[in-house]
């Protein structure tokens, strides 16, 4: 080892230390940065946390386990993880009094609301509003969330328009749960406005969450579901207040109905296990899997492969972490269920109010007045634009990877 480099302290980033089945999970906290080390591994970096010098922590290990380190190695991997802040000559410290890294996060914009969030305070809170709503669906059945509710207006047009604005607040405080229970335990949570096709949908990131013990993880999770349940409780109060105050079912009433409805539909969707929900995250870190989603698929694939003879297009086993597939005996049918889930909604849900909107817009234009002729009109540009994008942008994808494929086979 060259004589300057023992002389050197290696100033690391705060990582986080994690049992696992192969040693020690160890990360860069506040990043998706992980890797496993052996727990003599662990120990070294522990040791140069401490701030011994580099000769000095080759030394530690070799009278501690016996056997020689190739120190140069061993810092080139933790340089690649990007563990490494800084190298400095002996205990001389780091510009900017960054030779200690900070391990807390009391000034992340944010944690402070996200701890008083989810403070017993906060708890009490949630649940009389909670409950409260709970009372007034006992109290008033009209209340309760039902098919119709969609239809708050006889103009299909507004309908669209209304739910579709209508469910953004509802969206932004699911995905805003989740920020505050991130910022709750320092995590550098970030809440952002996302594109899904040609829909403009807001997201939030958690990096590092993986690096929390698992159950830290639980919360940030499920955050957003539990919003969803406030959220439905506001709607249902708001409308309840008013069909007391009102003493009708107006216009007011109507919408807060038809986006309760909508809530309730989205909190549903968590349940669509065959999709990566809120739900699948927390099965995955209750079980300590790599990738359950993928390898359940694959293994209920090679089941049908071999039902139909076509062994040929089995995948490998081979690429499956373990602890995958012996959690894939549990999750095959959690993941047949959410189909199952998908279908009944589909089935019982979506597919009579799309014919209960076929059917109104027909009608107008047939025998409706000149403005309902006009709102069919209208609903029909929509919906055209809509999933006539959806056809085009699966068209055009499809004529990309064939040109793509075209262009791989020529070259070769």
């Amino acid at each position: 080892m060259d004589d300057q480099l023992e002389q050197r302290i290696i100033h690391l980033h705060p990582l986080t230390f994690l049992p696992d089945a192969a040693g020690v999970s160890i990360g860069r906290f506040g990043t998706d940065t992980f890797a496993v080390f052996p727990e003599d591994g662990a120990e070294l970096i522990k040791q140069l946390q401490a701030g011994l010098t580099v000769g000095e922590a080759a030394r530690w290990y070799e009278e501690t386990y016996q056997e020689e380190l190739d120190m140069e190695d061993f810092l080139e991997i933790l340089r690649d993880l990007t563990f490494i802040m800084a190298i400095t000559e002996g205990a001389a410290p780091l510009a900017n009094d960054l030779a200690t890294p900070r391990t807390d996060n009391s000034t992340l914009r944010g944690q402070a609301f996200g701890k008083w969030a989810f403070s017993p305070v906060a708890w009490v809170l949630y649940a009389a509003l909670i409950g409260a709503g709970i009372a007034f669906l006992w109290k008033f059945p009209e209340l309760r969330p039902a098919r119709k509710h969609i239809f708050f207006t006889d103009y299909s047009t507004l309908v669209v328009v209304g739910v579709f604005l209508g469910q953004m607040p509802g969206i932004l405080f699911h995905e805003s749960m989740h920020w505050l229970a991130g910022r709750r335990l320092g995590l550098p949570t970030k809440l952002s406005v996302g594109r899904r096709m040609y829909m403009l949908v807001f997201q939030t990131s958690m990096p590092g969450i993986a690096g929390l013990p698992r159950k830290l993880r639980y919360l940030p999770f499920l955050a957003g579901m539990f919003g969803d349940v406030m959220f439905f409780s506001a709607l249902v109060l708001l409308a309840g207040v008013a069909l007391i105050y009102t003493g009708e079912t107006n216009f007011f009433v109507k919408f807060c109905l038809a986006l309760s409805f909508t809530t309730m539909l989205r909190f549903v969707w968590q349940f669509y296990f065959h999709l990566q929900t809120d739900i699948y995250y927390v099965i995955v870190t209750m079980l300590g899997c790599v990738n359950l989603q993928q390898t359940t698929r694959q293994i209920i694939a090679n089941f049908w492969y071999r039902l139909i003879r076509a062994e040929h297009k089995q995948h490998d086993p081979s690429q499956w972490a373990e602890q995958d597939v012996k959690a894939a005996r549990f999750y095959g049918p959690v993941f047949v269920f959410g189909y199952t889930v998908f279908l009944v909604m589909l089935i019982f849900i979506m597919l009579p109010i799309g014919f209960n909107f076929m059917v109104t817009v027909v009608m107008n234009l047939v025998h409706g007045s000149i403005d309902k002729m006009l709102d069919s009109l209208v609903f029909m540009v929509i919906n055209g634009v809509q999933y006539g994008t959806v056809i085009w942008l699966f068209v055009r994808e499809r004529f990309v990877r064939h040109r793509r494929q075209k262009s791989i086979v020529q070259g070769g």
